[in-house]
């Protein structure tokens, strides 16, 4: 008998449900008539029957009406307990309860016949959780597989949404995604993947994309350049042999976009209506000369020696070209092409003389002029 109510101890609800079974019983039933023979008041997972057994322990009942219990099940009076006419007995069966809480699977015995009574009677009641059954939903003998999914903290970013913080009952990705009521399409791309396993402060995110087609009838082409190497010219010159014309054509392209934004585009389908002509630009390929000191006898070659110090290639970066210091405006103004320094010695000499005879003087070098005594 103590071994008895040490097993009932460890359910203390059910047990006290049991004994206010048993007490109403009671308390219902008229005293019996037969010596042997006794009228039982007889309470099996709730539901309770009138019953004439002989016997004199609960035990004894229970095995003339053919019931099994074992250590699971909750028996009060306990089966070693005297009965008498007009007694009550109460039986609470055991039955398992096969919970998988996010995936984690084990397996409870218990004797409550409901799922909110039995996941109060292990202690694990899951506030906030969905499950696989109604917590109203019945527990038979043969017991219950129940999933449990608890809620996590998480946080999600849907396309072109800012983060945010949610608190989801869900197991995997996809279930966060689909209790969100997001739907994907077919090019959208989720970070990580839609069967994986989420936990507290997870990340998703999903990446918006779509993909277009976009037809243009009338695009212009732009002239394509050819550049071809000039010898005779110096480094850095270029001249436009043949002026180039843009051309027209029907296009089609494929456009991707992400969270609204395009990233790329590819031509799938093209159509030259009017075909491009090339620009021809020569490109000097000639080195240019650092220095060339270059000397004479003439008034020209003094001029230089006061200006340069003689060098008919010098570049200082100053403004000022050549051996006679030309600035490129007027060089150009008598007759000059290109730049001073990369003209020969004979050249500049050639454009300073129409220059001087313009002005009627060297008045254009003035203080080199000044200090060789020429007239200005």
């Amino acid at each position: 008998m103590r071994s008895r109510l040490a097993q009932l101890s460890r359910s203390h609800a059910v047990l006290a449900t049991l004994v206010a079974v048993i007490a109403a019983a009671v308390a219902g039933t008229t005293v019996g008539y037969a010596a042997l023979s006794k009228d039982v008041t007889l309470t099996l997972d709730g539901e309770t029957r009138q019953v004439s057994a002989i016997g004199d322990t609960v035990g004894d009942v229970l095995a003339a009406e053919g019931i099994d219990v074992g250590d699971r099940d909750l028996v009060a009076p306990a089966v070693d307990e005297a009965v008498a006419d007009g007694s009550a007995i109460a039986v609470q069966f055991g039955r398992p309860l096969e919970l998988s809480v996010d995936g984690a699977s084990r397996t409870y015995w218990v004797n409550s016949t409901d799922v909110a009574s039995a996941l109060g009677e292990i202690g694990r009641r899951f506030d906030g959780a969905d499950l696989s059954a109604s917590r109203s939903a019945s527990i038979g003998r043969k017991g219950l597989s129940l999933d449990v999914v608890t809620p996590k903290v998480l946080h999600v970013k849907l396309g072109g949404k800012d983060l945010e913080k949610r608190k989801v009952a869900a197991l995997t990705v996809a279930d966060v995604l689909d209790s969100m009521g997001f739907e994907l399409d077919e090019h959208d791309k989720v970070i990580p993947s839609l069967d994986t396993a989420i936990a507290d402060g997870d990340k998703v995110v999903v990446k918006d994309i779509r993909l277009a087609t976009k037809k243009v009838q009338r695009e212009v082409v732009d002239a394509p350049v050819v550049e071809r190497e000039d010898a005779t010219m110096y480094e850095g010159e270029e001249e436009v042999v043949r002026e180039g014309r843009d051309g027209v054509r029907a296009v089609t392209y494929k456009l991707r976009f992400v969270n609204g934004d395009l990233v790329a585009r590819k031509v799938v389908r093209a159509k030259v209506r009017v075909k491009a002509v090339s620009t021809i630009v020569n490109v000097g390929t000639k080195e240019e000369p650092t220095s060339n000191f270059a000397d004479g006898s003439t008034v020209w070659d003094a001029l230089a020696r006061c200006e340069s110090g003689g060098n008919w290639a010098i570049n200082t970066g100053n403004g000022y070209y050549g051996g006679l210091q030309f600035n490129l405006g007027t060089w150009r103004a008598y007759g000059g092409t290109g730049y001073p320094h990369q003209a020969s010695r004979e050249t500049q000499i050639a454009v300073a003389s129409r220059l001087r005879d313009a002005t009627g003087g060297y008045g254009s070098w003035p203080g080199c002029a000044a200090k060789l005594g020429l007239p200005r």
